[in-house]
């Protein structure tokens, strides 16, 4: 992601998607701040209006000592991550969570601190060369254990102000009360 494509979501009034992934959270949040700042100047609202959807990358397991120990070897061997940081430095300055399933709800509700609030979080789960036996399982501690906290918790925390995600549904209902032109 880049500026100009930040400058792009916003000249056309779009939401925009910081990947949130391989960077360090300052990257993202100039790219976040500068779209919010161009959406309220191309008049599509606030800036607390416009639509953000953020990325992250995690590991699971039902204790953060079984994440770890199950992680460092894909995480040493995959050409992304591998030869470069070590994976507690790597934890610690992009988004990667590797840890139990209340240690990614906590470090993603941690995201509003830096970014504000946002609509959409997607979360890569099919990296490193995990085998798929292993993606479907975190899959399942996903949405089972994560997904209904954070929902929860990012409905009750939500300012009256941020606009809820926009869903299909949504979209389609506003489309047809939209005055027609010819």
């Amino acid at each position: 992601r880049s500026p100009e494509i930040a400058e792009q979501a916003a000249y056309y009034g779009d939401g925009f998607f910081a990947n949130n992934i391989f960077w360090p959270k300052e990257h993202f949040i100039r790219l976040i701040n500068l779209y919010r700042q161009r959406y309220a100047h191309y008049g599509h609202g606030t800036p607390e209006q416009a639509v953000v959807g953020l990325g992250g990358q995690v590991f699971m397991r039902k204790n953060s000592q079984d994440a770890v120990r199950e992680f460092r070897p894909y995480f040493d061997n995959a050409p992304v991550y591998g030869h470069g940081p070590s994976l507690e430095e790597f934890t610690a300055e992009t988004p990667l969570t590797v840890g139990s399933p209340q240690q990614v709800i906590d470090r993603t509700l941690e995201f509003r601190e830096f970014f504000g609030d946002y609509q959409r979080q997607l979360f890569l789960m099919d990296h490193a060369g995990l085998p798929l036996k292993t993606v479907l399982e975190q899959l399942d501690l996903l949405g089972e254990e994560v997904v209904p906290v954070l929902r929860a918790e990012f409905a009750k925390d939500r300012p009256e102000q941020v606009p809820d995600a926009p869903t299909h549904a949504s979209l389609l209902a506003a489309a047809q009360q939209a005055p027609v032109t010819a």
